[in-house]
């Protein structure tokens, strides 16, 4: 880690860290809702209460958006970064003391909110403080934060009470605010404010020298030609480049939210019990869930070097052939084929542990990396808004449909519905999503404008 970037990586991991209770609470259904089900639950819950319960932080996460949207030019990134830390500390203690589904269901939709919130601001903030050579591993430490949160509950999970682990978990925001709260605002913010010392002196500490003046004065120029024109929700649509940034975004989102991947964290204990496998389902969803990070790890560490678009190919393609064979092995179960499961039982922990691989490997922080990269600095906190309720509104429907789907027809629909989505945004993802590897964001939209052959000049590369 390079000394002069010190606090670009500092701020990030620190920010990122607000994210652990977002995968916390998408992972919580996975031990906890098994439990609800029971019968002899303190907690009496009905199948249909426990698929809702499970969605209520993408049915929460739209409104949060929204707020941050707003919050996130009027008060700053970093500002309303800080501010969901305490909404978050006292979820965490309500849903210890709560006792009906109901009340636990609103919580994780007050929860779900601070998502939207986070995904729409967070982006923004690392983005806009990281050189363009490290952007892509910063943005996509944001994947592994959420991985990281959903494998700490599932650990925990198997051996702590809902009161317990849920005190244990209020602990994370308070770790986040306290170390956030040292970190710089983001430079291009204090820009749009006209706060230009300000913004001097936050990139003199993101870039850990003094001398930042010829990159000053180009990020006067960057934002302040993007901000010529007052930010408006149809500016996404009549602008063809942010037109065309839409268009990519849906792409990428669509394959990532009808890949399965939200039904997969709220019901991975009740799949491997599904599956019959001779591992336990605890078991299996912990090796799950560390192969995830690990995958995730590695491709945070190599997609600098290799790009998104290629990692984004070989995730979504890996997706759709697990996908598929994980369908057929739950029809073959359900067809009752003798000694079947007892031949073929390796197949769900191999196949889902390679689905989880595989889409850590691109489509993982493919909403949160993309998005983050191709709006311009007017529309930026409008656009990651409207993102986040789109990618949440599609991971409520697919959450919804595996349930619903599971229950009239069996598992394997799903996961052949699944397979048969990512097989589409395979051919989209190849013909549509360009490569931003190295690009500064400028160069980003000069490329969405059709202009690579007239890129901006530039002295020196600019965040």
């Amino acid at each position: 880690m390079p000394p002069s970037r010190l606090f670009q990586y500092l701020a990030t991991f620190s920010g990122a860290f607000s994210v652990i209770t977002s995968g916390i609470n998408l992972g919580w259904t996975s031990p906890y809702l098994p439990q609800l089900l029971d019968p002899a639950s303190p907690i009496p819950t009905t199948n249909d209460q426990g698929s809702w319960c499970a969605v209520m932080p993408l049915v929460g996460a739209p409104i949060g958006a929204l707020i941050a949207a707003i919050l996130t030019d009027l008060v700053g990134r970093k500002t309303t970064t800080l501010l969901i830390a305490p909404v978050i500390l006292s979820s965490f203690v309500s849903i210890a003391f709560a006792r009906t589904i109901t009340v636990i269901s609103i919580v994780r939709f007050v929860i779900g909110a601070t998502e939207g919130a986070l995904y729409t601001v967070l982006p923004i903030y690392i983005a806009e403080i990281s050189d363009p050579q490290i952007r892509g591993f910063l943005t996509s430490t944001v994947a592994i934060a959420g991985i990281i949160g959903t494998l700490f509950i599932n650990v925990i999970g198997q051996k702590y009470s809902i009161f317990a682990s849920s005190l244990i978990c209020a602990s994370v925001p308070i770790i986040h605010f306290v170390t956030f709260l040292w970190m710089p605002e983001s430079p291009y913010y204090y820009i749009k404010k006209r706060r230009y010392e300000d913004g001097e002196r936050s990139l003199k500490i993101l870039r850990g020298r003094d001398d930042v003046t010829e990159e000053m004065d180009e990020l006067r120029e960057v934002v302040e030609r993007q901000e010529k024109s007052k930010a408006r929700v149809m500016d996404l649509f009549s602008v063809p480049s942010n037109r065309r940034a839409c268009f990519i975004f849906v792409i990428v989102c669509a394959t990532n939210k009808f890949s399965g991947k939200n039904p997969c964290l709220f019901y991975t204990t009740m799949i491997f019990d599904e599956a019959g496998s001779t591992i336990s389902s605890d078991m299996s969803v912990i090796i799950y869930c560390s192969v995830e990070l690990l995958a995730t790890f590695v491709a945070t560490a190599v997609v600098d070097r290799c790009g998104k678009r290629p990692l984004f190919i070989i995730s979504t393609l890996g997706c759709a052939i697990s996908l598929l064979v994980l369908g057929t092995y739950f029809y073959l179960k359900d067809s009752q084929i003798d000694n079947f499961v007892e031949t073929f039982d390796w197949i769900p922990i191999t196949f889902l542990v390679a689905y989880n691989v595989l889409f850590s490997m691109g489509l993982a922080f493919s909403t949160v990396t993309v998005v983050s990269e191709l709006f311009p600095t007017n529309v930026k906190a409008v656009a990651l808004g409207v993102a986040d309720t789109f990618s949440v509104s599609m991971g409520t429907i697919a959450s919804k449909f595996f349930q619903i789907a599971n229950d009239q027809y069996g598992m394997y629909v799903p996961f052949w519905a699944f397979g048969v989505c990512c097989a589409v945004g395979l051919v989209l993802i190849v013909k549509f999503v360009p490569e931003t590897k190295g690009k500064t964001l400028e160069e980003i939209q000069y490329c969405l404008m059709g202009r690579d052959g007239q890129k901006p000049h530039r002295k020196r590369n600019v965040v």
